[in-house]
């Protein structure tokens, strides 16, 4: 027991360290992203279409998302999940708005769905580093919005 409680004691500043390190990655990433509705915002935004660019980046990727609820006595919390559906190369052409289009046109699942681009401002990993935390920004925009 004694020598677990040595390593704890050994460990707990460094993990909290890098905690501290992690959060504020987190938090700088988070200020450096630009998240902004695409068309005409709908009055349910649980569910719908995200636009994920990386900085500087030439491609969109588009996932669906759905949000969801969880609630117990003293707290309510949401979720999302998102599904990647296709990855667009954009062009003078090729907007965010004709993109909505152009998924409304080949699924009709949603026929008017809530559409948000998330940009990122600095580069970051797509999928270790900016796809989790849109998803958070993305539902505190969502519930903002909501409120």
């Amino acid at each position: 027991m004694q020598q677990i409680e040595e390593i704890i004691r050994y460990a707990a500043p460094l993990f909290n360290e890098a905690l501290a390190e992690g959060k504020e990655l987190y938090d700088f990433v988070e200020r450096h992203l630009e998240i902004n509705p695409v068309g005409i915002t709908p009055m349910y935004h649980n569910e719908g279409y995200l636009f994920l660019e990386a900085f500087h980046g030439k491609e969109t990727q588009v996932y669906v998302y759905r949000i969801t609820v969880f609630e117990n006595t003293y707290e309510k919390y949401r979720g999302i999940n998102t599904k990647h559906l296709q990855t667009v190369r954009r062009g003078l052409a090729l907007t965010h708005e004709h993109l909505k289009v152009q998924l409304l046109r080949e699924r009709q699942e949603l026929p008017n769905p809530a559409t948000f681009a998330v940009v990122s401002r600095i580069p970051v990993p797509l999928e270790h580093s900016l796809l989790p935390i849109a998803k958070r920004s993305l539902v505190k925009f969502v519930t903002n919005l909501a409120a």
